[in-house]
């Protein structure tokens, strides 16, 4: 009997002392001089949850002829760069088939039309980016260090009728995080 529980003890021994080696060690001590970890980088559901209300904002500028947002709007954090947003915008509404369809013929009048209409909702949407980006900077949900910044930016498409004379191809807005105001360039 006295053999019988020396062996289960002998057998019990190596199993605790196995269990034991697999908790994992305590961290240890930074060395002096070694740098702070990486800040935690902003979650992916935040970005859309931001994507989303940039295509509402634009989709929203232009009164009763909206701008038109063809893509959704694509976004993602750059660690030490920042948050940058980008979309393909039409800046008025237009059927995609006029035009398009072989011996379809587009009229002087719709071209010129569109064309007013277009250079009339340019500094609509500058404002729209200019207030989406200062207010991305100052979201407490993007979790972006004051080196980092905002940027949004929208390439224009034009149909291939079209007249684009002073109209550009994409317009960006910049801001640091709790910078100065936006910044912004129309190419």
């Amino acid at each position: 009997m006295k053999l019988a529980i020396v062996l289960t003890v002998a057998a019990i021994l190596p199993a605790s002392a196995q269990i034991s080696a697999l908790k994992p060690a305590p961290p240890a001590a930074p060395k002096a001089g070694t740098p702070a970890p990486a800040a935690v980088p902003t979650p992916p559901g935040v970005i859309s949850t931001l994507e989303k209300e940039m295509d509402n904002r634009i989709s929203t500028t232009g009164g009763t002829s909206p701008c038109l947002v063809l893509g959704p709007t694509r976004g993602l954090y750059v660690s030490g760069l920042g948050a940058v947003f980008t979309a393909e915008v039409e800046l008025v509404a237009t059927s995609g088939a006029i035009g398009l369809l072989p011996g379809t013929t587009v009229s002087a009048d719709l071209k010129a039309r569109t064309h007013r209409d277009k250079l009339a909702h340019l500094p609509m949407l500058q404002q729209t980016l200019r207030d989406m980006a200062q207010s991305l900077a100052a979201s407490p949900a993007l979790k972006l260090s004051d080196p980092e910044q905002v940027v949004v930016a929208v390439r224009l498409v034009y149909r291939p009728w079209e007249d684009t004379t002073g109209l550009p191809g994409e317009i960006m807005a910049r801001v640091e995080r709790h910078g100065a105001a936006p910044k912004v360039e129309v190419r």
